[in-house]
């Protein structure tokens, strides 16, 4: 049985009314970009702090700034580009931020440590069509050890512990340390890299995966820091991001496509944080996934559920091929490409036949029916143990190389402590040498006064 929500999502592709929805509102009373707008100023929505001259450098787009109602403040009022997201009905936060700039970049893991987050998604490349989307903030692993970054402007040290390469994205386990105190925070850091700029991935089975991935990590739960999300500028992306599993979060809750809707979440969303999703492409894209996602767990197949749930093979699973080119990006975000159509996302696999395929959906479709025959067909046991073991001495190296990394830790710790006391020491009896020279200097020339005199 078709879904409401299913059916507003072919109703829109029949008359290709994704711009209109998301741009003009001309079919749709609850227009996402123009009722956003409204909103803003009839609920004064100020962005004051961003545009102080002050903080105007520490911003990467000139139109993305952080309403100062939900901005995160940093300790000693430090301003930074970065919006709390609330979801209440999903039971969920989320910190949206841009990518982080070379000045910036002490502040984002700043933001990591005060806030207690236990994740990073990274929904961008570093580098995306030779334009730098985002200063990397984060350790590059090397071929023998792992690299190291210090911070020294918030004084803190940042460790990759263990990085994971599949071929949806990069898994890594850093270690944020405070140099003053020692203390150390593990956080995930998941980046996702096969996502365009202003684009959509090609289809949202891979989305979907990457996004049960970062679940299962327990990250997005309630019970501990709000997870920061980023992508260049921390409102496209990391918007259909956020959406897409709140959403889910609510079919699970409700049993039911049909208690998600979509638009006003969306609005309710941007409350938070100005331009959440930024063109009609991201907002199909968001809906597709959404209903794919909801129908897979709402599946009574366990095996179908399986595939959504699990994570762990995708990293031999074929690679979704060459994302569709996105639009050249200025210093501006506001999108060139308002009145014509965004090409179509491929449907979804289980709706097409071989005959209706063109211009690489056949890949596409083969990609997902590899990925299900891996789920139904799993890995002989001795491959699992094997795997298992693998994990086991992977996390005993790890904890052994965070010993060794603490007591290096300690041990300068102890020897900047021993410097300075010396240096206190030294301080201490330099200032008893000046009054006894001059003492010594005053019975010498005593005694010399004294021989003369007695002379005469």
């Amino acid at each position: 049985m078709t879904s409401d929500l299913e059916k507003e999502f072919l109703r829109y592709d029949e008359h290709n009314a994704w711009v209109p929805i998301f741009q003009v509102g001309a079919q749709a009373p609850a227009e996402i970009k123009n009722q956003a707008s409204v909103q803003a100023i009839e609920e004064g929505f100020s962005t004051a702090e961003a545009r102080k001259p002050v903080n105007r450098t520490r911003n990467r787009y000139r139109d993305v700034s952080p309403y100062d109602h939900s901005r995160i403040e940093l300790e000693n009022s430090v301003y930074i580009n970065a919006s709390l997201l609330r979801v209440p009905e999903a039971n969920r936060r989320y910190i949206l931020t841009q990518g982080p700039l070379e000045s910036t970049s002490g502040h984002f893991w700043q933001m990591v440590w005060e806030q207690k987050s236990n994740a990073v998604i990274m929904l961008n490349k570093l580098k995306e069509n030779g334009m730098v989307k985002c200063h990397p903030y984060y350790p590059i692993t090397g071929s023998e050890e792992m690299e190291e970054m210090v911070f020294e402007d918030v004084n803190l040290k940042v460790t990759v512990m263990e990085e994971t390469t599949f071929n949806f994205y990069v898994e890594r386990s850093m270690e944020i340390e405070n140099m003053e105190t020692g203390e150390t925070h593990e956080v995930l850091h998941f980046n996702y890299t096969h996502w365009p700029d202003f684009g959509v991935p090609h289809t949202p089975l891979a989305f979907l995966n990457f996004l049960m991935a970062v679940r299962e990590s327990g990250c997005l739960e309630s019970d501990v820091g709000p997870a920061i999300i980023h992508c260049s500028a921390g409102i496209g992306r990391s918007g259909t991001f956020c959406l897409a599993d709140s959403a889910l979060i609510l079919i699970e809750k409700s049993k039911s496509i049909d208690s998600v809707d979509v638009r006003s979440m969306l609005l309710d969303m941007r409350k938070y944080r100005m331009g959440l999703i930024q063109t009609p492409d991201q907002l199909r894209f968001s809906f597709q996934a959404i209903i794919e996602g909801g129908k897979r767990i709402l599946a009574k197949d366990s095996d179908t559920m399986d595939v959504l749930s699990s994570y762990s093979e995708l990293k031999n699973h074929k690679d979704e091929g060459p994302p569709p080119p996105p639009p050249t990006r200025t210093s501006s975000l506001s999108p060139k490409h308002t009145s014509e159509m965004p090409p179509p996302i491929p449907p979804r696999a289980e709706s097409l036949n071989k005959d209706d395929m063109v211009n690489g959906d056949e890949d596409d479709i083969e990609d997902e029916e590899d990925y299900v025959n891996m789920r139904l067909h799993p890995k002989p046991e001795e491959d699992e143990l094997d795997h298992k073991e693998n994990k086991e001495s992977q996390s005993t190296l790890r904890r052994r190389q965070r010993e060794e990394r603490k007591k290096s830790t300690q041990e300068q710790i102890r020897i900047m402590k021993e410097k300075q006391r010396k240096s206190e020491l030294w301080r201490n009896r330099r200032s008893y040498v000046k009054p006894v020279a001059i003492g010594i200097a005053l019975l010498i020339g005593g005694l010399i006064m004294y021989r003369y005199y007695w002379r005469f």
